[in-house]
């Protein structure tokens, strides 16, 4: 969050497609969930490898899952950075064999190894993590702790709770050192993700999309190496087209709102159109539009294709740059560090929604609520605009996020929001989150 920009309010959720307020699920529902899980988990069990050093000198390990009959296996970049190029690559069952490291893109933590014994092994069908909503179920496996002859790659089920246009999951699959590189799976057995990093708890984690890393599967194939590892997204400087998306477009990517003077208002692009092309790429997800987005600069021009009433309209889209906070000096200001939430003593209030600077900077939105959160059931959804929080203006979201800290889980909090043009207020009962 690049000099405050967007601030996490009371749960790091944030760059997210929204959810219907979700309902408890029956019994029937849970029982159905598990039986998928018990399926998918036997049946991809052998091809979820631990990768370790074959050098003495390099203690480094972590987990794979094998994608090809001839061995070609996806990983964390950080894996293969610390276990250097000479592999063993472990089964389940304690079967050894040598392999080396691939190609790695730092910056989204990809990478690629290859088993070089001869064999035709087990191996898994990648998904799209870009059809991938917010809540759905998912499987996280790996070898935690390094390789155990004792146990098996345990299971972790978890949820997407948010996304992240750098090309970026984070789900509530409780992960531990070791299980690095390993495989996210989507209740069909099919590879969504990759385990990259623990993000502040075990229960919040990142993953690389399996849709970012196939934009550089040659690259990586090829045993190329680029990038800086950098996890906390905020330090890249993305541009901005100055419009609003429908996170929930299934059929092309609709625009809901355009910022005057800003990039998509000069292509002429309006609200209603439904892009369907960029730069001659068909896109049809909010997230598959981010991940494209977010692999672009400020200055560089994008044709796009757009349906209007149903003609198709050819636009060139000139991306800018965020405009930088008025300072003394800001060729040389310091970057502030992002607010971080006192951990007073005792049950914090939950809220269950992140909070994000408009592209206009002149205000602050809801950019995610998570379901079945006190957000949710109390009716706020993402997009909202924040004009007041019991009162007290929100030009931005530190100061939404002051007005919550001051407040108690019970506590009944009033908020005045925008919403298509209608201002409305909604009254949310605070829940209560466990330090």
């Amino acid at each position: 969050m690049n000099d405050f920009r967007r601030f996490l309010v009371l749960l790091p959720v944030f760059w997210f497609a929204v959810q219907p307020v979700a309902k408890a699920d029956t019994l029937e529902e849970m029982r159905e969930r598990e039986k998928k899980v018990r399926e998918v988990a036997a049946r991809v069990l052998p091809c979820v490898v631990a990768v370790t050093s074959s050098d003495e000198k390099k203690p480094g390990s972590g987990s794979g899952v094998i994608v090809s009959a001839d061995g070609l296996i996806l990983t964390a970049a950080h894996v293969t950075q610390a276990t250097g190029n000479n592999l063993t690559i472990i089964f389940p069952d304690g079967r050894r064999v040598k392999g080396t490291a691939l190609g790695a893109n730092r910056t989204t933590d990809a990478g690629m190894a290859r088993i070089t014994d001869s064999g035709e092994w087990p191996h898994v069908e990648i998904g799209s993590s870009d059809n991938l909503r917010l809540g759905d179920w998912v499987i996280a496996m790996g070898h935690p702790g390094g390789y155990s002859f004792d146990r098996k790659p345990p299971v972790r089920l978890g949820r997407v709770w948010r996304r992240d246009p750098d090309g970026a999951m984070f789900t509530s699959c409780p992960l531990i050192g070791g299980d690095s590189g390993g495989p996210l799976f989507d209740l069909s057995g099919k590879v969504v993700g990759i385990n990259s990093s623990i993000h502040g708890s075990v229960d919040m984690n990142r993953h690389v999309a399996i849709d970012t890393l196939r934009f550089d599967w040659s690259k990586l194939i090829r045993d190329q190496t680029w990038g800086k590892m950098i996890f906390n997204t905020s330090m890249i400087t993305r541009p901005i087209t100055g419009a609003v998306f429908d996170r929930e477009s299934a059929h092309g990517v609709s625009v809901t709102e355009v910022y005057d003077d800003l990039p998509a208002a000069k292509a002429g692009l309006k609200a209603g159109d439904v892009i369907t092309k960029f730069d001659g790429e068909d896109v049809s997800t909010y997230h598959a539009l981010q991940r494209l987005l977010g692999r672009r600069q400020a200055g560089e021009k994008i044709a796009l294709t757009a349906q209007r009433d149903g003609k198709p309209v050819e636009l060139t889209l000139e991306l800018a740059a965020r405009a930088a906070r008025s300072n003394d000096d800001d060729s040389t200001a310091e970057i502030p560090a992002e607010p971080s939430i006192p951990a007073p003593e005792g049950p914090r209030p939950w809220l269950g929604a992140g909070m994000e600077e408009t592209e206009r900077r002149d205000g602050t939105r809801l950019a995610s609520v998570t379901p079945d959160s006190p957000a949710a059931r109390a009716g706020l959804r993402e997009g909202d605009a924040v004009l007041k929080i019991n009162g007290a203006d929100t030009p931005n979201p530190t100061a939404a996020a002051d007005a919550l800290l001051k407040l108690k889980p019970g506590d009944k909090v009033t908020f005045l929001l925008r919403r298509d043009g209608a201002d409305l207020s909604i009254d949310v009962t605070l829940g209560k989150k466990e330090p």
